[in-house]
């Protein structure tokens, strides 16, 4: 693990930082966008189970700053966060969250920007960091995995991208999140 830089280092990148030309500083962040694109690039081309294990790890750390960004609170119930998550207002709401049985349909509507295009909820493209790609939508179901694990205290099995707008050129994001069978459940009718 990395090590902290120390105070007196930290003081003295952010006075060089604030010191920079506005034009340097549009270097600097043009420089940044590249990096992160040409990344997740590389992450779409990797061998599925090593993009997936990615892209996990990437959507857990986002997942954990994006419940505190929607205001969802440790211990909330199932009922509380889906009427929660329902009230949202744009751009990270409103979500419907419909459940039957082990299926959970969740269905998110994202704002458009001036051309009339949906706004992907991916920080990363939201703030122009990288161009929107499919991987993006893998990433957000992990996070509804992680938000419908938490809230509901029932683990995923799968979650599939039904439609969004880089996968499917919809207008909205559309998962079919499949819970575990409870512990007691009975196998399949013939």
């Amino acid at each position: 693990m990395p090590e902290e830089l120390p105070p007196e280092m930290k003081e003295s990148i952010d006075e060089f930082y604030l010191e920079m030309s506005p034009e340097i500083k549009d270097l600097i962040h043009g420089w940044l966008y590249k990096i992160v694109d040409a990344a997740y690039e590389g992450i779409a081309e990797l061998p599925l189970e090593h993009r997936d294990r990615i892209l996990m790890k990437i959507s857990k750390a986002c997942s954990d700053q994006a419940k505190v960004v929607l205001g969802c609170h440790p211990g909330m119930d199932w009922e509380d966060y889906k009427k929660h998550m329902a009230e949202l207002k744009p751009p990270f709401g409103p979500r419907k969250i419909t459940q039957i049985g082990d299926i959970v349909h969740w269905t998110y509507v994202p704002p458009k920007d001036k051309d009339g295009r949906p706004i992907c909820q991916c920080p990363l493209i939201m703030f122009g960091w990288m161009e929107p790609r499919p991987e993006v939508c893998a990433c957000s179901a992990n996070s509804v995995a992680s938000y419908i694990e938490e809230y509901t205290g029932r683990e995923v099995a799968t979650v599939e991208t039904l439609g969004s707008p880089m996968v499917s050129g919809e207008d909205e994001c559309r998962f079919l999140v499949h819970l575990k069978p409870v512990a007691f459940s009975t196998p399949k009718h013939e």
